[in-house]
């Protein structure tokens, strides 16, 4: 297996679409489409779940869909949104341009865009890097949930997802599906 080239944080700005959120993966920047209404929806109300948990847990801060992280592969993945240690950043101050580590925990909204191969690299790609990834489908009203160590979970409804390693986080799947 060759080597990889890592652009630098310009050259992949240069070469990414503009206005585009756009993903460096095994060597190629790849753009995304746009998100449609539902899915912009659906991420205004995991961000309003997800602030006000940061807020009662100061640890923990919520990173939004256009942040680029380092996977353990070497690919920069944009999550959804995102969960990350304040800890995890050394000297206090968040990365400028990508951060050098995955998130620990991953939402993604899944989009009818996306093919099965895609949605399979970046379930690889986190799970390589230890990352809790919730994943949420909207044309079933169900959520994934997969935790190094524990197995797959989904949850519907009111069922409340249970993430062992952030107690106190209540997402119900109704809620985030909810106009």
């Amino acid at each position: 297996m060759g080597t990889k080239t890592i652009p630098t944080w310009e050259e992949f700005l240069a070469t990414s679409k503009e206005g585009r959120k756009s993903e460096w993966v095994d060597g190629e920047v790849t753009s995304m489409t746009p998100a449609n209404f539902q899915h912009e929806l659906i991420l205004a109300n995991l961000t309003e779940i997800l602030v006000d948990y940061c807020r009662a847990n100061r640890e923990w801060k919520w990173i939004p869909s256009n942040a680029v992280f380092t996977t353990y592969a070497e690919n920069w993945r944009c999550p959804d949104i995102s969960l990350v240690r304040r800890s995890r950043v050394t000297g206090g101050d968040f990365p400028k341009g990508r951060a050098q580590f995955a998130p620990e925990v991953a939402f993604e909204i899944l989009s009818p865009s996306q093919t099965p191969s895609e949605i399979q690299s970046k379930r690889r790609d986190y799970m390589e890097s230890g990352v809790i990834q919730v994943w949420i489908d909207p044309e079933k009203r169900s959520i994934e949930l997969i935790e190094p160590d524990q197995p797959l979970r989904y949850f519907q409804g009111s069922q409340p997802i249970v993430i062992f390693r952030l107690p106190g986080l209540q997402v119900v799947p109704e809620d985030i599906f909810k106009i």
